[in-house]
């Protein structure tokens, strides 16, 4: 009968019938190898780092105000899955290192919303950054608890740990706020994420001009100062006008900075080629790309000192900010030119092959902003 069943199926049936039957065996293998690895997975449990590395202590950035001394770095996602076991990024969670040096007589209060408005509570990173199945949760959270920055900082004491807040791709912007029974003591922080080159790292604001070189200007002075600008920036020839100026800012660059990250706006990377592919990228599939470079544009001979973007749903719509240190005080405080625009999509050009289009109600985008820090 077997014999008989060959001959009938002939040698170009049976192969594939024990091909089929190959092929069928082949998944149920696959199918329960990823079964054992799910079971594998289900029973492994949580446990805590017994030690790591504080090699990132190499990058920390401290301030002091009088008897409050603030030592600030951000970890690197690598950083953070030594630390704390768990791949902290992909669930949108930055673990923020402090150390807070309190030399007063009084009691200070940390204010977790002044460094991340919607922080991650200790628990909570804990749990969105559980693995699938993961035991030993109790014993996750309790370690997570563990590493967090205490809220109250005795008088005369010394206190580190982590607080945990959103993911930002770019730089580091927040704000330290120290609440004391008669003082409020405030740090502003520019950090650099490892990785990540932002545009205005590369240029020492404080050494664009000598003293003898900024005008001390009241407020009459510097609408007349405002009134003779150009109109415009110059495009990437440093000739051709580009886009209207149509925001002036006053104020120190790092508290700007700050407030600017704070009210969701991205400090943008440097380009490159790396940047430039991700840029393209972005545009192709319609993705997100919320650090992508702003081409140069000049105004004082220079491009521009800082910019910034609020990402939408792709890179070819967004909102950008360009900014420039003026050469001129209003009453001790620096006075920042910029050029705020929405892009709306892209179009070709004979100079850059694709640029983008914005919006030509420029102003619109202005008041949005204004708006928006108003009302934030």
């Amino acid at each position: 009968m077997v014999h008989w069943w060959v001959m009938k199926l002939g040698p170009a049936k049976l192969n594939h019938g024990l091909e089929e039957y190959m092929q069928w065996f082949s998944w149920i293998g696959r199918t329960g190898l990823l079964s054992m690895l799910l079971l594998i997975a289900g029973c492994m449990k949580y446990v805590p780092p017994d030690s790591f590395s504080q090699a990132f202590l190499e990058r920390v950035e401290t301030q002091e105000e009088g008897p409050v001394r603030v030592s600030a770095v951000v970890l690197s996602a690598s950083e953070s899955e030594k630390v704390f076991g768990s791949s902290l990024p992909d669930t949108n969670i930055q673990p923020l290192w402090l150390k807070i040096h309190n030399q007063t007589e009084e009691e200070l209060v940390l204010q977790l919303l002044s460094i991340d408005p919607d922080y991650f509570a200790p628990s909570e990173a804990a749990w969105l950054s559980r693995g699938f199945g993961e035991r030993g949760l109790t014993d996750k959270m309790r370690y997570f608890y563990d590493q967090h920055i205490p809220l109250l900082i005795p008088a005369g004491v010394t206190t580190t740990g982590f607080v945990f807040t959103n993911l930002d791709p770019g730089g580091k912007a927040f704000a330290v706020q120290l609440l004391g029974d008669e003082k409020i003591y405030d740090f502003d922080f520019v950090l650099p994420v490892p990785g990540f080159q932002a545009d205005f790292m590369k240029r020492d604001i404080a050494k664009l001009y000598s003293p003898d070189q900024i005008q001390a200007l009241d407020l009459e002075e510097l609408r007349d100062y405002l009134t003779n600008l150009p109109c415009c920036v110059l495009g990437g020839d440093q000739k051709s006008e580009g886009d209207p100026l149509n925001l002036v800012i006053i104020g120190e660059g790092r508290h700007g900075v700050v407030t600017l990250v704070r009210r969701g706006w991205d400090l943008t990377e440097t380009l490159s080629a790396d940047t430039a592919w991700r840029t393209a990228v972005s545009s192709i599939f319609g993705s997100r790309y919320r650090t992508s470079p702003l081409s140069p544009l000049y105004l004082f001979g220079r491009s521009q000192d800082a910019s910034f973007q609020k990402a939408r749903e792709t890179v070819d719509e967004r909102n950008h900010l360009r900014l420039w240190r003026a050469p001129v005080n209003l009453q001790g405080m620096p006075v920042w030119v910029g050029q705020i625009s929405r892009d709306i999509g892209v179009k070709l050009s004979s100079k850059t092959i694709v640029t983008h289009k914005i919006d030509p109600v420029v102003d619109e985008a202005r008041t949005c902003k204004k708006i928006s820090n108003v009302t934030r």
